[in-house]
């Protein structure tokens, strides 16, 4: 404690001793280009938090201690370093900041000049999403930045998105990205309990107005710093932070329409259309078991057509009284400012936008305040704080038979959407128009984000941050089906479930880091900081049923009344450290390490270590390459490491767990693996075991070796961007079937592995087209290959087993019974048999070679400028990914349901000589237990993903109303969408979880939408 005492004294007196050296020094700031005063310009003095701003003239007047180094930056211009030597007066020169290799990126705690970064980061900045009218800030990453895929799970909003970063790494734990917002990770899974609509996403609370930039971490150099959490990517979002000048008023509003891009009654047939096919289905089942249409069953009947007169059929339109043309709108507006003491930005912000299902909306309210402040010359404070308030109004939706489009869709269009007595018409499922009309379904989410942060300056360079960070999530869902509705009708007397989450994360982290310089050509940057974090989860819900009326929906009004409450926690632990070094901004190499402690792993193997190292040569620099003008700059990166991964898993995964029921209702921590059943007698209470201990169980490890380059080329109008990576995950946690004999049906171990490779390219351009016009190109594309290594056993991954996930194989593969075509002579289907040339229903099933996986992926972006007007066309592309159309198994069924017909099921084969993928309709051609590979469809798409024309209103007008600028503009998303796929939407799928993707059943498409907006600030 003494030596610790000492060196503390030490350090203050060095520092003390330094700072009694000060002199005055005065000087002027300006632009290299015209020689124009720069006002506002920063100078700190490296190492500190001392410093000054330029006035309205340019100048600056400050104390600085001898040997010391200024550091001049300002916005839009590159930082330039200016050694103190005798001289008082200093006249200092900022060139402007090209897009190059000299612009800061953030990094894991911290910020990194590009130059000197050797790992692979590629960074979204807030121009390239402004203005897009999505609820949340993964959805507007699609597209924008190589390796990354981004596939919504449904066009509803507020729901998830599957984000994958270099494809995926698990199928039982998570494959999610690590979020981290102002240096704190998030929480981003669903909290949400009740298995009713599409999953939602807790990323949708977060304001993209807030955003300042994102910067994706992908390979193991990037994230292995935060390594139990790394495996998967890391995704930095930094929000906007106020800067010194005077209070700048920033309001923006854009308003709008969607509506679906393909009209959805074109996919089924009308009413006639529906009695003939079912009237031919008839006639040709009576063929093929009577041998013709004209002849007797052994009863001696003759055939009877299903439908007498088809012509004079209803025609129902199911879809349309359930699909509404939504309105969205988006209020921000903003306060910022500040001086060299401190900073603000204070924001808040409404967004709110109508589902193209009805009664679909989500509705967000939020409030973010950011303050830095100086308190003195080595002591510095901030905070980040937002709170949101978001409501969602729900229907039922996807993977369902209660799903309110899929039922418009099935439903047959020859019946009334009301009964004679105005009851709901119900000859199937739930009717979809009682769904839209009755569905009352609110979820209600408050979260708080904040974080805490202090910076102490112990000496020139060394800095000591502590941070603590919360993020603080209350869910409440209410559910009432009243009694049109089959769920909540007759003797139940509608039905209610009331729920509420409360999940509360915190993290305390301490960095220590030195910055230092060896020989004016050795630079040092150190780190080494510690990780304290806890996560508790508290649920419990209620339902109850036999309500007096449909006007009484609270629990307190039901006849009967259960409830179930759980609690659950993980805590993790984690020592880290970072060396940077360059020589001379030429030669890299960055060290990390990671010692992570989870509590969610078996007590044999509860620490984890995650190391990484990677180098670069920045070749641009070398005598050798003086000769090449073209070429701006060069650099070479190399990568290897390894990151570990525990999300996704129970809290509690690795031990062994009792639950206790009273009357069938179970409580103490919802499913688990291998449960043992009930333990409940009548209504009596009890408890039994429902999962076994695996004191073994540890992380699953990733490890990934990347090399790259980066280019500017013709002075920078030219960029490139290279990576090749390879990622091999092992020790996969796996639930591992166990036998029956253990009384439990599978055991989460670790065993398994995957595969994950591929390439990634950026090129960004921007040409020279003319003194007043000028255009800016970013273009990538990215190919992944997943394949599963090692697996205990197949598993079937979806209903029916229409996706299987087997050794040797990529994920979300396709098991289907694969049709070679349609005999033209008989009109029956060719099925891929098996050795024996003979087809065996529930034998011949194959893994047929394609996946939900895209064989390539990226975005195209055009932004051209003229004068004041500015137009952006930002496209969007997926190729070589396959989606089971869900729909079109029920749709095409040959008259053996009593749903309603596909478009396709026109395209059948009628008679000898027809050229089709349609069989003809017959029940041997339609067996419920077929699963046809034709409805494996090529979902390969290109999306005008965003048009934007804007025009900058003239400052002499803007004046007028006292407006610094004004910005109006008209947008349109998901304006145009080529693709050869048959259903709603190519970009869908029922879950976006581990190991379901691309299946669509009735899935809310992405709309198309139409908006204006102004932007002012003051």
């Amino acid at each position: 404690m003494k030596a610790k005492l000492l060196w503390f004294l030490f350090l203050f007196c060095h520092a003390w001793l330094v700072y009694a050296q000060d002199k005055s020094i005065s000087g002027t700031v300006m632009a290299k280009e015209d020689n124009s005063p720069l006002p506002g310009v920063s100078i700190v003095i490296e190492g500190t938090l001392k410093g000054t701003q330029t006035d309205a003239d340019g100048k600056f007047t400050l104390q600085v201690p001898s040997g010391a180094t200024l550091v001049a930056s300002f916005v839009g211009y590159q930082k330039f370093r200016v050694p103190v030597t005798s001289q008082t007066v200093y006249t200092i020169t900022l060139e402007t900041e090209a897009k190059t290799l000299q612009e800061l990126v953030v990094v894991g705690y911290g910020a990194q000049n590009r130059r000197t970064v050797s790992g692979a980061i590629s960074t979204v900045s807030a121009d390239q999403i402004k203005n897009i009218p999505s609820p949340s800030p993964d959805q507007i990453l699609q597209g924008r930045s190589p390796g990354v895929q981004v596939s919504a799970g449904s066009g509803e909003p507020g729901t998830s998105v599957m984000v994958r970063v270099r494809g995926a790494t698990s199928i039982n734990a998570s494959s999610e990205p690590l979020y981290v917002i102002d240096g704190v990770p998030i929480v981003s899974q669903n909290l949400a309990r009740t298995t009713f609509g599409s999953p939602t996403n807790p990323l949708s609370d977060i304001n993209p107005s807030d955003i300042e930039s994102m910067e994706i971490l992908k390979d193991a150099s990037a994230t292995a710093i935060y390594g139990a959490r790394a495996a998967n990517g890391v995704i930095l979002i930094t929000t906007k932070r106020g800067k010194s000048g005077k209070p700048t008023v920033a309001i923006s509003f854009y308003g709008g329409t969607s509506s679906a891009w393909r009209n959805p009654n074109k996919l089924r047939v009308d009413g006639p259309t529906f009695e003939k096919l079912q009237n031919e289905a008839a006639a040709n089942n009576w063929s093929d078991t009577y041998g013709s249409v004209t002849a007797l069953n052994p009863s001696g009947v003759a055939f009877k057509a299903p439908y007498a007169n088809p012509d004079a059929a209803i025609n129902t339109n199911w879809l349309d009284p359930i699909m509404q043309n939504g309105g969205l709108y988006n209020i921000d507006a903003s306060i910022s400012g500040g001086n060299e003491k401190v900073k603000y930005l204070v924001s808040a912000n409404n967004f709110r936008q109508e589902g193209l299902i009805k009664p679909t909306l989500f509705n967000r309210k939020s409030f973010r305040a950011n303050i830095d402040f100086v308190a003195s010359d080595v002591l510095r404070f901030g905070t980040s704080i937002m709170y949101t308030n978001s409501q969602r109004n729900r229907v039922q939706n996807g993977n369902n038979t209660s799903s309110a489009l899929a039922n418009a869709f099935f439903y047959p269009s020859n019946i009334p959407i009301y009964n004679a007595d105005g009851t709901y018409n119900r000859p199937v499922w739930e009717s979809p128009v009682a769904l839209a009309n009755e569905t009352d379904y609110l979820m209600t989410t408050d979260r708080i984000i904040g974080n805490f942060f202090a910076d102490w300056t112990i000496a020139n360079g060394l800095i000591f941050r502590t941070n603590w960070s919360i993020d603080n999530n209350y869910i409440n869902e209410n559910q009432y089906s009243n009694t049109n509705l089959v769920a909540g009708a007759g003797d139940i007397g509608g039905t209610a479930t009331s729920s509420v989450v409360h999940d509360f994360n915190w993290i305390n982290e301490n960095v220590l880091t030195y910055q230092f310089r060896l020989a004016d050509k050795h630079n040092f940057n150190l780190l080494a900081g510690t990780t304290i974090q806890k996560n508790v989860n508290n649920y419990s819900s209620a339902t109850g049923s036999g309500f007096p009326s449909n006007s009484f929906r609270t629990i307190a009004a039901a006849a009967v009344k259960n409830s179930n409450a759980d609690q659950t926690a993980w805590s993790i632990a984690s020592f880290f450290g970072r060396v940077n070094y360059d020589y001379d901004k030429k030669y890299l190499f960055t060290g990390n390490f990671r010692y992570d402690g989870s509590s969610r792993f078996g007590a044999n193997h509860r620490w984890g270590f995650f190391p990484s190292a990677s180098v670069g040569w920045v070749m641009s620099e070398e005598n050798f390459m003086k000769g090449f003008k073209a070429i701006s700059e060069f650099k070479w990166r190399m990568s290897y490491g390894v990151t570990g991964n525990q999300g996704g898993i129970g809290n509690f995964a690795s031990l062994g767990l009792w639950g206790g029921q009273r009357g069938g209702l179970r409580g103490g921590g919802g499913p688990t693996p291998g449960s043992g059943g009930s333990a409940a007698y009548v209504n009596y209470p009890g408890f039994n075991p429902i999962q076994l201990a695996n004191p073994d169980l540890k992380w699953e490890t990733t490890a990934q070796f990347n090399i790259g380059f980066d280019m500017a080329l013709l002075s920078n109008k030219l960029r490139f961007t290279f990576d090749y990576y390879n990622k091999q995950t092992k020790d996969m946690l796996l639930e591992v079937p166990t036998p029956r004999s253990t009384g439990y049906s599978v055991l989460l171990q670790n065993y398994g592995a995957m595969e994950n490779k591929g390439f990634e390219l950026g090129i960004n351009a921007s040409p020279n087209v003319g003194n007043k016009l000028t255009w800016d190109i970013a273009f990538n594309i990215s190919h992944n290959k997943n394949l599963v290594k090692k697996l205990a056993a197949p598993i079937s991954a979806f209903t029916r087993d229409y996706i299987r996930i087997e050794e040797g194989y990529p994920l979300f593969s396709f098991y289907v019974h694969e049709q070679k075509g349609v005999d033209p002579q008989t009109g029956n289907i060719i099925w891929r048999a098996g050795e024996d040339g003979k087809f065996n229903i529930n034998r011949d099933r194959f893994i047929i070679g394609k996946s939900a996986w895209p064989d390539f992926q990226g975005g195209l972006s055009n932004t051209l400028k003229y004068g004041n007007f500015d137009l952006t066309a930002f496209f969007q592309y997926s190729y070589g990914n396959y989606v089971f159309n869900y729909n079109r198994y029920f749709f095409e069924h040959g008259g053996e349901r009593t749903t309603g017909y596909s478009a396709q099921q026109l395209d059948r084969w009628q008679k000898p000589g027809d050229v089709t993928d349609i069989p003809r309709m017959a029940r041997v051609n339609y067996d419920i237990n077929y699963r046809p590979s034709r409805h494996v469809e090529d979902a390969s798409y290109l999306r005008l993903k965003n048009l934007t024309l804007g025009y900058n209103i003239p400052k002499t007008i803007a004046s007028k109303i006292g407006a610094g600028n004004v910005r109006v503009y008209a947008s349109g998303q998901n304006v145009l969408t080529f693709t050869k796929y048959t259903g709603l939407d190519p970009e869908v799928s029922v879950s976006p979880s581990e190991t379901v993707q691309g299946v669509d059943q009735g899935v809310m498409p992405q709309p198309r939408v139409w908006m204006g907006g102004i932007n002012l600030t003051f």
